[in-house]
């Protein structure tokens, strides 16, 4: 009887498809340094069960044959979509959802530049699925035909074996559930619960760590077909913990001379006036946030023009060598200098960084926030301050709007005017390879903004986009100069691109000069992330041969050296400034703000202006891991790796800023998805009319009382 049951179709089906599946899934975690012993290896374990079981329950009502074919199919589809979703995630640093395919489709161009970042051992992960397959085509078949002859089950047995079948399912289920829900399965020091991981998966990172590849995919379609979002999430778990955001107790701030006073009344007025629980709970937050402080930088650049740099695939590589990147090397080293600035990878990373840059708010993870959202109205965002202040307001960038619909999302930030490849007459190659030149962008929007009396201008730069392992015309312009140097074909490609990139800037500064505008202008720039299409080993390449203090390794647990970026703040004739705290891409606008003494209001940004007293030299990265003096927060695995003779932090406070951080990023999702700041904007102008209308009619009364008085 025992050997019957296992060599049962249901029973050593579920055995195999089980093994295959949990064996795929250690694999990756072995590639991802997730660890191998945890309470989240027993949950992967008992989900491959369930899907082997499940599987195997429903192709035994079916022949052999489609059976077998069923079993290939499942084998083959898992294998290869946990192959690339490893694969994105080793490329981009984040494993992809549905929210992000349509961006992916974009993309087909990096094919080479990804299979490329792949290290020969990742294919293994390909390893189970050919095995099993070879299982399934030969040795199954030889186990079924055996037991043709001499195996069978009476009816009883049958209906037996598969009502037990049933119920071990649902028993499965109800486990599972347990391992999700009980609290003493939970990571305390974990960002986000299990039960939140489950239930809309925008963490993809940590979800993937707690529920393996498999699942994460099931989950994400399942928040999708259900419309699960941040703010449902957030509801449930204060309903599950009966928690509730206490607002009334919000210490008072100290009033000094250096106060930042903003009149409150008319955003109390829309909040009396508003049933809307999601907005509601998001003025609450939004209002409560602490006010900063005017500071020394205060004001420094008042009147001064703007312009913002998006330097596209743009790491440290390029301020370390003067003679490699002149200009680059100047402004960096003569102007103010963030020396620990980070730009967090995502699955959107130029699309949401330039994001993020413009309207200092987080972006989503599982889909490509500008695009998805392009219709939203923020009148926070950059381009309203500047107008608000009398600025002409601009953007360019040299190419197509294939990728991103820059006009429609800029100007939903405020923008008067975008400006494409098409719109600036810059010849250009649909080619993947091919790149126009950032020299020919500046020198077309030259006179579209520069003869302006106040500007604020922002370009989005090209020319150093990937691919960098294939000729193209900016690849091969000075590849012999870096050759020569010794580097490799690759990697000399991408810093020929840079080179041009170095000249686009001596472009600006020179038409700048001639204008006489140079002084009176600042420059700020920023990468949108580490150039993608390089390797790590490339990269290093670099980094070693021009005496840089790290190394970088995309995969790491440890550190997000490799998110390193240049954060660059430029104006002619200033004393050069290094600033050595943590910084991120999120802290540019309120710095910039509040150096030109700009009206806004620091709640409404959750980054913080670098110089006030209350920025946190701390990078907080999209999967709620963070970098800072004393070490590095690795999230999905809940591990801090402290620097040598950093004071190390208790369970309490880990959990305090952990829980900070996921609050921060689940609010600015929840803004962005329900369109909050148009809400807000329109409801704040709404009632401040009002006020203004009723102090103007008590004036009017008040003058007619003196009058008569007279």
């Amino acid at each position: 009887m025992l050997r019957k049951i296992f060599t049962n179709r249901v029973v050593l089906n579920t055995v195999v498809l089980t093994a295959f599946t949990f064996i795929l899934e250690m694999v990756i975690r072995l590639f991802t340094s997730a660890p191998l012993l945890d309470i989240a290896v027993l949950r992967i374990f008992i989900s491959s069960l369930i899907m082997g079981l499940s599987i195997s329950y429903i192709n035994h009502f079916f022949p052999k044959l489609v059976g077998r074919i069923l079993n290939i199919f499942y084998v083959i589809f898992i294998g290869i979509y946990e192959f690339i979703e490893f694969g994105l995630y080793n490329y981009l640093g984040f494993f992809m959802g549905i929210g992000n395919s349509e961006q992916g489709t974009k993309v087909l161009g990096y094919i080479l530049d990804f299979m490329n970042s792949l290290k020969p051992e990742y294919y293994l992960i390909l390893l189970p699925t050919i095995l099993f397959v070879v299982y399934y085509i030969v040795v199954d078949r030889l186990i079924m035909k055996r037991k043709k002859r001499n195996n069978t089950f009476t009816t009883v047995q049958k209906v037996y074996i598969e009502v037990v079948t049933f119920i071990a399912i649902v028993s499965l289920c109800g486990i599972y559930y347990l391992t999700i829900t009980s609290e003493k399965m939970q990571n305390e020091l974990q960002t986000e619960s299990n039960y939140s991981l489950w239930l809309y998966p925008e963490n993809s990172n940590l979800t993937v760590n707690n529920f393996g590849v498999a699942v994460y995919g099931f989950a994400d379609i399942k928040s999708n077909i259900m419309g699960i979002d941040a703010e449902d999430v957030m509801r449930i778990e204060e309903e599950r913990n009966q928690e509730k955001e206490n607002n009334n107790n919000i210490n008072k701030p100290v009033i000094t001379d250096n106060s930042r006073i903003i009149n409150d009344e008319a955003w109390k007025k829309l909040i009396d006036n508003t049933d809307n629980e999601n907005y509601n709970n998001l003025n609450k937050y939004f209002i409560n946030r602490e006010i900063t402080d005017k500071n020394e930088m205060t004001g420094i650049f008042e009147g001064k023009n703007l312009i913002i740099i998006l330097m596209e695939s743009v790491n440290e590589i390029s301020i370390l060598n003067k003679d490699d990147f002149p200009t680059l090397y100047k402004l960096y080293h003569e102007g103010i200098s963030f020396r620990n600035n980070f730009t967090p990878r995502n699955n959107c990373s130029t699309g949401n960084n330039e994001f993020t840059v413009l309207s200092s708010l987080f972006t989503i993870n599982n889909t490509c926030t500008a695009n998805t959202y392009a219709s939203n109205e923020y009148f926070e965002g950059v381009f309203n301050i500047f107008k608000n202040k009398g600025y002409h307001t601009s953007s360019y960038h040299d190419y197509t709007q294939m990728y991103y619909q820059r006009r429609k999302i800029h100007r939903g930030l405020g923008n008067d005017k975008f400006y494409s490849v098409t719109d600036l007459g810059i010849p250009y190659d649909s080619k993947y390879e091919e790149w126009p030149s950032d020299v020919d962008m500046f020198k077309q929007a030259k006179d579209k903004y520069m003869k302006e009396d106040k500007f604020m201008a922002y370009f989005a730069s090209v020319t150093t986009h990937q691919t960098y392992n294939v000729s193209s015309t900016m690849g091969d312009k000075y590849k012999s100069d870096f050759t020569a140097k010794g580097y490799s074909t690759t990697l000399s490609r991408y810093l020929s691109k840079m080179r041009e990139f170095d000249h686009a800037m001596e472009e600006l500064l020179n038409e700048l000069k001639s204008e006489g505008k140079l002084e009176n202008t600042v420059i700020a720039m920023f990468g949108d992330h580490f150039p993608y299409g390089l390797t790590d080993g490339q990269i290093n390449e670099y980094l070693s041969a021009n005496n840089a203090n790290y190394k970088v390794n995309r995969n790491s647990t440890t550190g997000k050296d490799v998110d390193r970026t240049p954060l660059i703040i430029y104006n002619a004739g200033m004393d050069p400034i290094a600033v050595s705290d943590y910084t991120s891409i999120i802290d540019l606008l309120p710095t910039l703000l509040n150096m030109f003494n700009m009206d806004y209001d620091p709640r409404l940004y959750l980054g913080t202006d670098i110089f006030s007293k209350s920025h946190k030299s701390r990078v907080v990265f999209a999967d709620g891991s963070w970098q800072s003096e004393i070490g590095y927060y690795h999230a999905p695995s809940s591990k801090m790796t402290y620097v040598d003779d950093a004071t190390e932090l208790s369970g309490a406070e880990l959990k305090e800023i952990n829980k900070e951080i996921n609050r921060r990023q689940k609010m600015s999702a929840t803004a962005i998805k329900s369109n909050y700041f148009k809400y807000l904007g329109n409801g704040l102008k709404k009632y401040q009319d009002e006020i203004d209308a009723k102090k103007k009619q008590e004036q009017v009364v008040d003058k007619k009382n003196d009058e008569s008085e007279e």
